[in-house]
């Protein structure tokens, strides 16, 4: 055959997909040579993942005929491909079995050899219990990996740390890591507490129907910028990320029954449906997050920030809550109405709360004008019975005192027990 352009070769290598760039490199060397060093892979077997039709075992074994022929290529050649960079490696089996696990670690380690940017795995097979087990020799030399997409596989726990955590960055598996998404993975206890962690500039990371072994979701990231968990089989949620700006949990199919968010700074939109959702827990002086929780059966919530942030609570069965005001600025508003809307509109949305336990800087925050007061034609806390109150600059003459009483059950007429310290008495 005669020689053609590697121009050429290589743009007809792109027309085509990459089975076919396979199945077409036999024609020459030189065909051979631009295979094992294209930019990007997409290996796609596609059809039924079921296995009990004989044409999909037919079909499974050349797709697999496929993947040794281009792994055989590249040993062939292995000095001149590792010094080629890939771009991208994405790897689709729909009918995966125990059998391929030596052929997946082959590829993976090929592909990291050659300095990969993006992995895309999807090992769909027949049965949970056979799903690939990845583990800390997978990812060893992944230095340069920016995006990981995993789907239908097993995730060890990483962690070789015999001492406390080496915060070294310099020792972390996936140094450049910024985009990890996980579907269908199932995690053993604290492998994804790990893995987040051996990701030192993490900043995406996608969660869905993902399981794991003691039915916790326990992250800690001081980088990650945004999270999606969705209809992931845990019970809990325990996230301690300072730099988290957006988080969305959709949960309807398990019983998601409590959120704890811990140091969240500079939390910006948060968007919550789950269905089972008990306890919210959202901490960390968070200054201006506009949250929607569509949560039927939320039953205690406490929030620890500003009042800056605004809340829209779906919440029918909403009975307790612990509300930590941080806004110091507001204690010079006395007589004026310039905070009073938002405190209005911030308490509204736990109007059907029975219990609150509410921390404001200075009583005069929670003083309401007269003026304001006719504005308002049904209370704000109408079902609130019982109020434990701490407040850091409380009132010390009679008078403000009974003004502060006055307020109180203005905004709550159906209260019957304030608990205090003796400024109230």
């Amino acid at each position: 055959m005669a020689l053609l352009p590697d121009l050429v070769i290589n743009q007809i290598f792109r027309l085509v997909t990459t089975k076919t760039a396979v199945r077409m490199s036999f024609l020459s060397k030189q065909w051979e040579g631009m295979l094992s060093s294209l930019p990007m892979l997409d290996f796609d077997e596609g059809g039924d993942h079921r296995f009990d039709q004989n044409d999909n075992f037919i079909q499974h074994s050349k797709f697999i005929n496929i993947l040794q022929k281009y792994w055989e290529l590249c040993e062939k050649d292995r000095e001149a491909t590792k010094t080629t960079p890939l771009d991208k490696f994405r790897l689709r089996m729909t009918r995966y079995s125990s059998r391929d696990a030596s052929m997946v670690y082959k590829l993976l380690s090929s592909s990291i050899e050659r300095s990969v940017k993006e992995l895309d795995i999807s090992l769909r097979g027949c049965t949970v219990k056979n799903y690939y087990y990845l583990c800390r020799t997978n990812l060893i030399n992944a230095k340069t990996l920016t995006t990981l997409n995993l789907e239908y596989v097993r995730m060890k726990n990483i962690d070789s740390c015999v001492e406390p955590i080496d915060y070294s960055i310099s020792l972390r598996l996936l140094p450049s890591l910024k985009t990890m998404s996980l579907k269908t993975v199932q995690f053993d206890h604290n492998a994804l507490f790990f893995l987040v962690w051996e990701c030192p500039f993490i900043e995406h990371l996608s969660l869905a129907s993902c399981s794991f072994e003691l039915s916790e979701i326990r992250l800690l990231s001081p980088t990650l910028k945004s999270l999606e968990i969705k209809h992931c089989k845990a019970s809990q949620a325990v996230l301690y990320v300072e730099d988290l700006e957006s988080l969305s949990i959709v949960s309807s199919d398990f019983p998601l029954e409590g959120v704890i968010l811990e140091r969240c700074f500079k939390l910006k939109h948060v968007n919550i449906c789950a269905q089972f959702l008990e306890w919210f827990y959202l901490q960390g002086q968070c200054h201006d997050v506009n949250a929607v929780i569509d949560a039927p059966a939320l039953f205690f919530f406490s929030f620890r920030g500003h009042l800056e942030s605004k809340f829209s609570l779906k919440a029918p069965n909403l009975r307790k809550s612990r509300i930590i005001l941080l806004n110091e600025e507001l204690s010079s508003f006395t007589g004026q109405w310039k905070h009073f809307p938002k405190l209005k509109d911030f308490l509204q949305e736990f109007g059907s709360c029975k219990e609150m336990v509410l921390y404001v800087d200075d009583f005069e925050v929670l003083i309401f004008p007269e003026d304001f007061r006719k504005t308002l034609a049904s209370p704000i806390l109408a079902d609130l019975e019982f109020l434990e109150l701490t407040i850091e600059n409380p009132p010390t003459y009679e008078r403000d005192k009974q003004n502060l009483k006055d307020s109180l059950h203005w905004m709550a007429p159906a209260l019957k027990l304030i608990e205090s310290d003796v400024y109230l008495n």
